[in-house]
């Protein structure tokens, strides 16, 4: 009991620390005008996402961000009946990249509640296989429909998870970033003394799909949900850490300090070491 009650604390930290303003349009209309972007539902097998994608394809590759967890929890105990996130943090982000042809990928049940949608969804099932392969499958529309031929991740909080289980299941992902990321769940966990998610699939387990991908993961020096443990932890675990690259940001918090660097951070390329 000790642990559940655990569990449910920090996933209502997590919450709190990712929505701290008012629902607000005016970024998401402003990213929608400067970057030409539209958007469109992505109609999986499991899930219907919700994206903005590129009106016109200019290049032939799409740098694609993919949502944190959202608003996963209403308050201590009691999820949230909509995990549609509050903050628009990713999109704020996606305006300060100059670069042209950027998407935005939802994550399952957010903007969109189908009847494949409940509260296990969005809380203790949402790094499970079925959000995986929706994930997979809404890149690969993305991907044929602007005629891309090649993809860039990034994934913040626990998009960075999906970001990363993604790449681990492709072969046309050029490199991945991550800020505030959720890189090993499994080990996030134990270092909050907060009971397991048995669904969750890990990042940490596909390592041999992912050491030649480049990777840049940032996270916030006053960050107390992801912070340093979790990127150390994850680099000392890969099997071969010559294209992973840990970068930290100061004063950043798990939600506060991102937008105001974000433009310098992305254009921080990741590489692999020789």
């Amino acid at each position: 009991m000790k642990h559940i009650i655990s569990i449910i604390f920090f996933s209502f930290f997590i919450t709190a620390c990712h929505t701290p303003a008012p629902f607000n349009t005016a970024t998401t209309e402003a990213l929608v005008t400067s970057k030409q972007l539209k958007e469109i539902e992505i109609h999986t097998s499991k899930y219907t996402l919700k994206a903005w994608t590129p009106k016109q394809p200019t290049t032939q590759k799409l740098r694609i961000y993919i949502e944190g967890d959202g608003k996963a929890w209403l308050k201590r105990g009691i999820p949230s009946t909509n995990p549609t996130p509050v903050n628009r943090l990713v999109h704020s982000l996606m305006l300060e990249d100059p670069h042209t042809d950027i998407a935005y990928l939802g994550r399952p049940c957010q903007y969109i509640l189908t009847q494949a949608c409940n509260q296990s969804v969005w809380t203790f099932d949402r790094y499970d296989s079925n959000s995986l392969a929706s994930i997979n499958e809404a890149i690969d529309h993305l991907k044929e429909a602007g005629n891309y031929k090649e993809v860039e991740i990034i994934g913040y909080s626990g998009g960075a998870t999906l970001a990363l289980l993604s790449a681990a299941h492709r072969n046309d992902v050029k490199s991945i970033w991550t800020l505030a990321g959720n890189l090993d769940p499994r080990f996030t966990n134990e270092f909050h003394q907060v009971t397991p998610m048995p669904s969750a699939m890990n990042p940490i387990d596909f390592q041999k799909q992912l050491q030649q991908i480049p990777q840049l993961h940032f996270y916030g020096s006053k960050d107390p949900i992801i912070p340093y443990q979790i990127s150390k932890h994850y680099t000392q675990k890969s099997i071969d850490k010559k294209c992973i690259s840990v970068i930290r940001v100061e004063d950043a918090t798990h939600s506060k300090g991102w937008k105001e660097s974000w433009n310098r951070l992305i254009k921080i390329i990741p590489s692999c070491r020789k």
